[in-house]
């Protein structure tokens, strides 16, 4: 099956949808609070990341140092799910934390306020003017987390592949379009892009290690790999901490060759990932 991300605005009835749509596919659905789940297990520390982070989408110098390891913890997370293709993703920015393979499709769901008002009103117990206030608001925080936290506006429709306004479909249309996307032929996850997959995965995990060591928390080091190595690329460093980096990445499991390209401090790229993978795809 394709993996869908589906990307929804606050109180937009997604949850409603996910619902039917695992019901009648059979799919299984993950969500951002998943995530944090399998977050935890990296100790209280890892758990702190996501706390401090989702409180805020201001003060960047302040929180910059614990937002690259909420990226890095959150994407092999997620990546962990969704080895399996039958996955469907459900949150608000979470799909762009891996690159647009060929069988990752990304969906984004809105609803007309005259849905979601009165959604709310029931949920929050509140009149129509604190559920207008509340949408406003929460709907604001959300491009502004995506922004601080990836540089993007996730209203950006070609960040898309499909967009959708259940305003005017029936949750039973849309799930019936979103099953067919996820048994389309063209769309099924092959051998190769399975191996594309692993591949994300494992550099993941390598990334994964070094943030979550004291040793080398605050080094900024990408993983990839390429031609079964695990290239590292990150800032110059002493022998003995460049070392320690080179070991912890070999204590990985699945890790059989390492070699590391010091000359900067690196930063998560999206688009890099997406060239890089695009050219990678089989015709």
């Amino acid at each position: 099956m394709a993996i869908l991300f589906i990307s929804r605005g606050t109180v937009s009835g997604v949850q409603i949808l996910i619902n039917r749509l695992c019901e009648t596919s059979g799919v299984k659905c993950l969500s951002r609070e998943d995530l944090v789940k399998e977050i935890s297990r990296y100790g209280d520390w890892a758990t702190t990341v996501v706390q401090q982070l989702s409180k805020s989408t201001s003060a960047y110098d302040h929180f910059s140092q614990i937002r690259r390891p909420y990226i890095v913890l959150m994407r092999q997370a997620l990546l962990e799910k969704i080895r399996e293709d039958n996955v469907v993703y459900y949150g608000f920015s979470g799909h762009l934390l891996v690159p647009r393979l060929k069988h990752f499709v990304r969906v984004r769901i809105i609803a007309p306020l005259s849905l979601r008002v009165p959604m709310t009103m029931e949920r929050l117990k509140c009149d129509e003017e604190r559920a207008r206030e509340y949408i406003r608001e929460s709907d604001d925080y959300q491009v502004r987390w995506a922004r601080f936290m990836y540089g993007r506006d996730i209203r950006d429709s070609a960040l898309y592949d499909l967009n959708i306004n259940l305003g005017h479909l029936t949750t039973e249309v849309v799930c019936g379009i979103l099953k067919h996307v996820l048994l389309e032929k063209d769309l099924q996850a092959s051998s190769e892009l399975k191996t594309q997959v692993e591949q994300l995965f494992l550099a993941s995990n390598v990334e994964a290690a070094l943030v979550v060591d004291s040793r080398t928390r605050e080094l900024e080091i990408d993983a990839r790999i390429e031609d079964g190595c695990i290239h590292l690329n990150g800032p110059y460093l002493e022998d003995a901490n460049l070392e320690v980096v080179m070991g912890i990445a070999r204590s990985v499991d699945g890790v059989t060759k390492v070699d590391y390209s010091p000359g900067y401090a690196s930063q998560y790229r999206l688009e890099e990932h997406e060239e890089r993978y695009r050219s990678q795809m089989p015709v």
